[in-house]
């Protein structure tokens, strides 16, 4: 058998790779065209909104704005007689109990002195159990800072299949108090897909 000195075999192995083919320089590539935004999931073109299976009919005089937070699935905004925002009301989901999460939300209303305690209705609604519930006081939401006094908040749990739904309105008394029907209409009339 016959070996090859080592010098042939570096000037072969130079030989070959140096005999590849170099790559063609890239194409030049078109710019992208602008990708539209996409319009929200929660966003419905009949006056409803669409989250988590579940579909509400948005109250006649409330809008639907974009959400202000990732966190959040939908938002609507209850305007005073001169259009300006008074009131919130917020679509969002997160883990926890039904009723953990109906005592985190108590514990972001102090209550008024005399003020009556809250009893949380339970009812089935669509076929999917709802919560709702209802805290009037200093509101300081999650931590902020001053408490807005005389606030409410009234917040209604969905159980549907994807997970725990949250509807959460707050607003100054009186205005929560004008809404309330339009609220618990909303919430009486979802829709489960």
């Amino acid at each position: 058998m016959r070996t090859i000195p080592m010098t042939v075999a570096l000037a072969l192995f130079i030989g070959f790779t140096g005999c590849e083919k170099s790559p063609s320089p890239p194409a030049p590539s078109k710019p992208a065209a602008p990708t539209p935004p996409a319009p929200s999931p929660a966003a419905s073109a009949d006056g409803a909104v669409d989250v988590l299976g579940v579909t509400f009919r948005i109250p006649e005089g409330w809008t639907q704005v974009a959400p202000a937070n990732s966190m959040r699935l939908a938002e609507l905004v209850v305007p005073d007689a001169a259009g300006q925002p008074e009131c919130s009301v917020v679509f969002s989901t997160a883990g926890g109990t039904v009723d953990s999460n109906l005592e985190r939300w108590a514990g972001q209303v102090q209550p008024e002195a005399g003020g009556a305690k809250t009893e949380v209705q339970r009812s089935e609604v669509a076929g999917l159990r709802v919560s709702v519930g209802e805290w009037t006081g200093a509101f300081a939401g999650m931590g902020e800072a001053p408490a807005r006094s005389g606030w409410t908040l009234r917040g209604a749990i969905v159980e549907t299949p994807q997970g725990l739904l949250f509807v959460k309105m707050t607003g100054p008394r009186e205005p929560m108090a004008a809404a309330t029907e339009s609220f618990n209409a909303m919430i009486a009339g979802l829709a489960a897909k």
